[in-house]
């Protein structure tokens, strides 16, 4: 892979809670994806209302803004994820996250999605406060970094 190849960040926001397990899946509030190279990227955000897509923008973003959300995505690949997809959401953001580089997937972070586990299930992965703390400001600035193209 070329260093010139661009990140691909998706970010789903969905509602506190994550729906019924195994029965209904959470309420999806907006997407964002961005696609960062060092000379500038692309910002997709789109809005839900009950699960259906509602208005989408599109923007482009500058080469200051597309560094920044590479250096952003550096940062979040040094978090620990978990390899299992499912389970609580332990870094408590209501944040789906996929980091891509071309079709290779850098890091994801994927809690149950109403499919694996609920709200009680026990997690054999863990994460310090730190660790979620670093993962929703990292998430934050992402969407900061994004919004300042739309």
């Amino acid at each position: 892979m070329s260093d010139q190849e661009a990140m691909h960040v998706t970010l789903v926001k969905y509602e506190s809670g994550l729906g019924v397990p195994g029965i209904m899946a959470p309420q999806i509030s907006n997407s964002v994806e961005i696609s960062a190279a060092p000379n500038g990227g692309q910002i997709v955000r789109q809005t839900f209302d009950n699960n259906r897509p509602g208005s989408k923008q599109t923007g482009e973003l500058s080469a200051n803004s597309a560094a920044t959300v590479l250096n952003l995505v550096t940062q979040l690949t040094a978090l620990p994820v978990t390899s299992k997809h499912g389970g609580p959401d332990v870094f408590g953001a209501n944040t789906v996250v996929l980091v891509r580089q071309g079709k290779q997937v850098v890091w994801g972070y994927n809690p149950g999605a109403g499919c694996c586990a609920g709200p009680d299930a026990e997690t054999e992965f863990t994460v310090s406060s730190d660790h979620k703390a670093q993962f929703a400001e990292i998430v934050s600035s992402i969407y900061q970094a994004g919004e300042t193209a739309l």
